[in-house]
């Protein structure tokens, strides 16, 4: 053999040893463990075909806290598979393939089926049983519903079968109430307690029912829009300017015309078949009275007061006029002391009263007669008019002469 020779002989071994590699390789056993969470299937493959015969081993991982009945030894079948029991409980197990001294372990997390169950939903409307068995919708399942208290009542207790959907549908509550709810199928059976409660459904408020009243509308609570909404005057001799029909804006909301007079309406909304009614009093804005009417109105009041209505009146001018009037303003008798016969018998007071020294003379020194500086022996008389004025007084009368306006003390006397 050739020098040459022997390198082409080591080349050609070495690719020998790859190929059966690779063949080692693809021919590797595969297990894998499917529906985990139903009806557990172990299934054994090597280069994507099916193992018949294969040894499958299933142990926990945690035995001490775990168990599971499905442990053991089983053989796959013609389709590489081995169906293990479903667990009672939720399970960590080890399974190992073995095939023609070849071996393949995996671990899966078994878990236990939910089973039969039930679930209420819309407890505060219609509420609404779903019975399923292993997340399932069960058809044909009998469903019992009865008030927990034996004292209390519901309009839906009774017993019902589901539908395709696994589903019933009860009657609204007419009042709070809990309720026992209990499914039934395949010899399985499982109870709810649920707490029902009296749907808010379709209703109405009005609000500023003195000014423009404002009409809301809300069905469960939620506002409804596009609603309908009637406003009559209750009495059918009233008249009230809103009456009419409206419909409720994105807000549910309604806004009337404010009333012109006091009017008692009634005002009906109707929101998907469903209808509501409520009877509202509406009164007028309030308007602000004058001064004016506000006095009068004190004054009718005081019609029947003894003593004197002037000092009310008189303090309640003060307290209400805008102008801020003094404390007598707007009395018809004047101060506060008018007309109580303090100064009634003072004639310097009175209106209109002369000056103190008019009027004649009394004889008492008073000065009531004429000036004391009247006539010759007075201040004045060196006054020439005066003079002349008393001359013409003598040639007319002697006989009154020495007689003046007033006889006190010879003031104002003329000459005697």
């Amino acid at each position: 053999m050739s020098k040459r020779t022997i390198p082409l002989l080591l080349i050609a071994v070495v690719a020998l040893g790859a190929m059966t590699g690779v063949a080692a390789a693809e021919g590797d056993l595969g297990v894998a463990v499917d529906d985990a969470d139903e009806e557990p299937t172990v299934t054994v493959t090597e280069n994507d075909t099916a193992v018949e015969n294969a040894s499958v081993n299933v142990s926990v991982v945690d035995p001490a806290n775990e168990s599971y009945a499905g442990t053991g030894e089983y053989e796959t079948d013609a389709n590489g598979t081995v169906d293990l029991p479903v667990p009672e409980e939720d399970v960590t197990v080890n399974v190992t393939a073995s095939s023609e001294n070849r071996t393949a372990s995996t671990t899966a997390d078994l878990e236990a089926p939910d089973g039969l169950e039930l679930d209420v939903e819309d407890t505060d409307g219609e509420p609404v049983v779903t019975v399923t068995d292993d997340d399932t919708a069960v058809e044909n399942a009998s469903v019992n519903v009865t008030a927990a208290d034996e004292n209390a009542t519901y309009v839906g207790a009774g017993d019902y079968e589901t539908d395709e959907n696994g589903t019933v549908t009860l009657d609204a509550a007419e009042e709070d109430v809990t309720v026992d709810v209990t499914a039934e199928y395949e010899n399985d059976s499982v109870t709810e307690t649920v707490d029902l409660e009296t749907p808010e459904g379709l209703a109405l408020d009005v609000s500023d029912a003195d000014g423009e009243p404002v009409v809301t509308v809300t069905d469960d609570g939620e506002a409804a829009e596009n609603a309908s909404v009637n406003v009559t005057a209750a009495d059918e001799n009233a008249t009230y300017v809103g009456a009419g029909d409206y419909e409720t804006d994105e807000n549910g909301t309604v806004t009337l015309d404010a009333a012109e007079e006091d009017v008692t309406v009634d005002v009906t909304a109707e929101y998907e078949n469903d209808s509501v009614t409520e009877t509202v009093d509406l009164v007028p804005e309030a308007e602000e009275q004058s001064f004016g009417q506000l006095m009068q109105d004190f004054i009718d009041r005081l019609q029947d007061r003894e003593g004197g209505i002037g000092a009310a009146v008189s303090d309640f001018a003060t307290e209400n006029n805008p102008g801020n009037a003094p404390d007598h303003a707007g009395s018809p008798g004047g101060p506060d002391d008018a007309g109580n016969g303090s100064d009634a018998g003072n004639a310097s007071d009175g209106p209109g009263n002369a000056p103190d020294h008019a009027g004649q003379g009394n004889g008492n020194g008073s000065e009531q007669g004429p000036p004391s500086d009247a006539g010759p022996d007075g201040d004045d008389g060196d006054d020439d008019s005066d003079d002349e004025d008393v001359e013409s007084d003598e040639e007319d009368d002697d006989d009154d002469a020495g007689n003046g306006p007033g006889n006190g003390n010879g003031q104002g006397n003329g000459p005697q």
